[in-house]
């Protein structure tokens, strides 16, 4: 087998690697605002801390598992898109969700009430944010000889746009625009990267 036959292609740049970079931005920018949304409620404690950061990461790994099914029995960028728009409406959503539940959950306890809130608000759009990761993979691993640089490349995207996300929620979108405003950001920006593609004619 030539060596050419083997070689991994070069490495492409577009609209896959543009949504992990964004959704990155999204789900941390999110995860920020949705602690700051129930903090009032239940306060920042660590055991609240905690559950966010176990509902985050169990999101996630839902999200992952799904994604790759999905990706597997669709693999084009338009279903891909269509999964990032799906994520983004949700995340917009969360605020308005967040007003009668935790209405609801605030006499429940730090603990249990955290936990619920958490739950219904973040973890749905984290499920389809998370399911973005092996959709792209799967998108631009074309050969196993190139399989450990795309797929560290789009992890490194996504992780880059978390600390984007991260750093934009905390120091400038929470304490200028507000927490509701910071979802509706967040949400627009991987709404208008997918949005195009999400109803493009053709599937790739």
């Amino acid at each position: 087998m030539s060596a050419a036959a083997v070689a991994p292609a070069a490495p492409r740049w577009g609209f896959v690697e543009l949504v992990k970079f964004v959704s990155g931005v999204t789900t941390l920018a999110a995860e920020l605002a949705a602690a700051r949304l129930i903090a009032p409620a239940f306060g920042a404690s660590t055991v609240v801390w905690a559950n966010t950061i176990a509902i985050a990461l169990a999101a996630l790994a839902i999200g992952y598992w799904l994604g790759g099914r999905l990706a597997d029995r669709h693999p084009n960028p338009r279903a891909m898109a269509r999964g990032g728009l799906a994520g983004s409406v949700m995340v917009a959503l969360i605020p308005l969700v967040a007003i009668p539940l935790l209405n609801l959950t605030e006499d429940v306890g730090e603990f249990g009430g955290s936990f619920l809130a958490q739950l219904v608000l973040v973890a749905p759009p984290l499920v389809v944010l998370g399911a973005l990761t092996p959709w792209a993979i799967r998108l631009r691993v074309d050969s196993v000889a190139g399989a450990g640089d795309a797929t560290g490349r789009l992890y490194a995207l996504s992780t880059a746009g978390g600390l984007v996300g991260n750093f934009a929620a905390a120091l400038a979108l929470i304490p200028l625009v507000g927490t509701t405003w910071t979802f509706i950001i967040a949400a627009a920006l991987l709404a208008g990267v997918c949005l195009p593609k999400a109803w493009s004619s053709k599937p790739a």
